[in-house]
């Protein structure tokens, strides 16, 4: 999938299937690794990008377009032994999954009542949100977090929310989170939703 193509096929399923908790972030990444699977640097491209973008790290919603034809500008970048491009393109968004019955947010979507567990790199339960990675190619990340989900939900939410998704979702990322007696939430794998 092009780079174009990912990005409004993840605002659109962002647009369809969720509402924001704040807005969407948009930043310029320069890819730093050490070692010998460092990607090669573009010091002219790095110089470019200082100079269309008042902060790379930070850009408002009118400057997707024109980072989207940078990225144009630039490709292919060249890439590291382990495939790593120097300069990404990152949308970050944070969201409550609405309910496709009615429009409004599922029950529950609230992190303050899972006491700060994470259900996985700084991610607290009670919420989602997704990262969007453009350069050679598109990748994105996601956690979708269904609170309080009996089979009826899942078996409604899961199959509207892969619909508008851009890629497949895995059968065997599934978790269901329980309270513990101390006050804290054990995970177990469960099987995908859906048929």
């Amino acid at each position: 999938m092009s780079r174009r193509r990912a990005f409004e096929r993840t605002v659109d399923f962002l647009s369809a299937c969720t509402e924001p908790v704040g807005g969407l972030t948009y930043a310029f990444i320069l890819v730093e690794v050490a070692g010998p699977g460092r990607p090669p640097r573009l010091p002219e491209a790095e110089l470019e990008l200082k100079r269309r973008f008042r902060d790379p790290a930070r850009l408002a919603a009118n400057e997707v377009a024109d980072a989207l034809t940078f990225l144009d500008e630039i490709a292919p970048q060249p890439t590291s032994q382990w495939g790593l491009a120097p300069i990404w393109f990152r949308v970050g968004s944070s969201f409550r999954i609405k309910d496709p019955a009615t429009g409004r947010p599922l029950r529950g979507q609230d992190q303050e009542r899972y006491r700060g567990v994470e259900y996985a790199g700084r991610v607290p339960l009670g919420t989602s949100g997704l990262g969007l990675s453009l350069h050679n190619h598109a990748s994105l990340a996601i956690n979708l977090c269904i609170p309080d989900a009996d089979q009826e939900t899942l078996d409604r939410v899961v199959p509207w929310l892969q619909e508008h998704l851009p890629f497949r979702l895995s059968p065997k990322q599934w978790r269901v989170w329980t309270p513990t007696r101390t006050g804290t939430f054990k995970a177990r794998r469960m099987s995908a939703p859906g048929p």
